[in-house]
């Protein structure tokens, strides 16, 4: 069975007077959040200056504190707070990470602002979490649809105005933020898919799990016209992501023995393949340009060099790592210069999640993710 704990929060006047006088629901907030994800990286509020980069605040993190105290007001109202197996071990992720980060200050003589620099987006990575405590706690069966068309259309929009974006407004991050340093700030992007997410990798990954519930969905018997899954795999097609397309092809290897293939997703396939053939001899000139069909450029090279260096720090911190997202700050002492955006973070996905935090850490993280696909699995069983 799964593990769940219900909090008691006592009394609920004060939510009860909000509720009443403001009409404050959360679902209503939660769709304003979700479809604001729009906005992207288009509201950056510079929060903490670590040298070489700033901790911003963006209009999104805004949304979801907001969404936050909401989903806190209605289990005040209610006077319980569900924590189920998935939350509690995300709680447990989080302060391992924030314990081995502070832990830093001893190991790695990290100075205060390092600290902080390193919890701040601890801090994001646990409110955006915390979206999920929110969602378990305010929303019903019926909420379902209404936020899965905040979330759809909210993609949708980003994909439309990528496309647009990818044909007159190339090098868009530069186009908006002036000032950004070329290679450090924001990668060249050029013609690539970046829309409002500016970085072609991240947005990539957002279209394809779109995508991937839209697919789910057609195959459920769920009414979703083709043409939003086609606009989701051109931009998706678009941001020129290796990682992004690897990840959506693994994701239908995984969908298609537990859904099966239906007519309407032989159908999407069939319209796919078609506007493919077409346009295929553009998108290999296009692709062509960016060295996307190899592996010796100069990204995926750097990527196999960040893999190495991730190994042997890992090594040397094997049982709680360096601490959330202080990478940057410990290869600088370990003798690599700290001088872009990148510098912060290193491909490798649970590789990464070992880096920093460890055996431990990477233990509790994957304890997670399991409980979720058992959930779902359990879930996509039920009737």
């Amino acid at each position: 069975m799964s593990v769940a704990r219900v909090v008691s929060l006592g009394s609920a006047n004060s939510s009860d007077w909000v509720y009443g006088q403001l009409g404050v629901k959360p679902i209503a907030v939660l769709q304003g959040a979700i479809f604001l994800l729009v906005v992207g990286n288009l509201g950056r509020i510079p929060l903490l200056d670590l040298g070489d980069r700033a901790a911003p605040i963006l209009v999104n993190d805004l949304c979801m504190i907001a969404a936050l105290a909401a989903g806190f007001l209605g289990a005040l109202r209610d006077r319980s707070l569900r924590l189920n197996d998935v939350a509690i071990a995300g709680i447990v992720f989080a302060a391992i990470g924030a314990l081995s980060a502070i832990a830093g200050i001893q190991r790695f003589g990290f100075s205060a602002i390092e600290v902080m620099g390193s919890l701040a987006y601890l801090a994001r990575w646990s409110l955006y979490f915390s979206l999920y405590v929110v969602i378990i706690n305010c929303v019903r069966a019926r909420d379902v649809e209404s936020l899965w068309a905040a979330l759809e259309w909210a993609m949708i929009l980003i994909v439309a105005f990528g496309i647009i974006q990818t044909i007159f407004l190339p090098n868009f991050a530069f186009i908006v933020y002036p000032d950004a340093r070329h290679g450090l700030d924001w990668d060249a992007q050029r013609n690539r898919l970046v829309s409002t997410i500016l970085e072609p990798n991240i947005a990539a990954a957002m279209i394809a799990a779109t995508l991937l519930v839209q697919l789910a969905r057609l195959a459920s018997g769920a009414r979703v016209p083709l043409w939003k899954p086609v606009l989701m795999f051109g931009g998706l097609l678009m941001t020129l992501s290796r990682g992004g397309l690897l990840s959506f092809f693994v994701g239908c290897l995984v969908l298609l023995p537990v859904l099966g293939l239906s007519k309407r997703i032989a159908r999407l396939a069939i319209v796919v393949a078609v506007l493919l053939a077409a346009a295929s001899p553009k998108l290999i000139a296009f692709a062509s340009q960016y060295a996307r069909f190899g592996l010796s450029d100069g990204s995926a090279l750097a990527r196999v060099v960040v893999w190495q260096r991730s190994i042997a720090t890992f090594l040397d911190y094997p049982i709680f790592g360096i601490g959330f997202n202080t990478w940057g700050f410990v290869q600088e002492r370990r003798g690599f210069e700290r001088i872009a955006i990148s510098s912060y973070s290193a491909e490798g996905g649970l590789l990464f999640v070992a880096v920093l935090t460890g055996l431990v850490g990477l233990a509790v993280y994957v304890a997670m993710v399991w409980f979720v696909l058992r959930r779902t699995r359990r879930a996509s069983r039920s009737p």
